[in-house]
């Protein structure tokens, strides 16, 4: 979450400084902060019951191979 906001938020503004010729400074620090704030929140919820959805699983012993295949 505080990745997100550290890495994405500033990332997102420059796009933003550079991209939107018509924004003042105010509403791109505010419109970043609320983009890295909710990537934050998907990265925890959203993302990763997709990950676990996909998930292969691991494989402990030798009789669990066969069973496997």
């Amino acid at each position: 979450m505080l990745a997100s906001l550290l890495l994405l938020s500033p990332l997102f503004g420059l796009l933003l400084y550079f991209f939107e010729k018509e924004m003042t400074a105010k509403e791109i620090v505010l419109q970043s902060l609320i983009f890295g704030f909710l990537m934050g929140l998907a990265e925890l919820f959203v993302f990763e019951k997709i990950r676990n959805r996909y998930k292969k699983p691991k494989i402990t012993d030798e009789n669990n191979k066969e069973n496997l295949k």
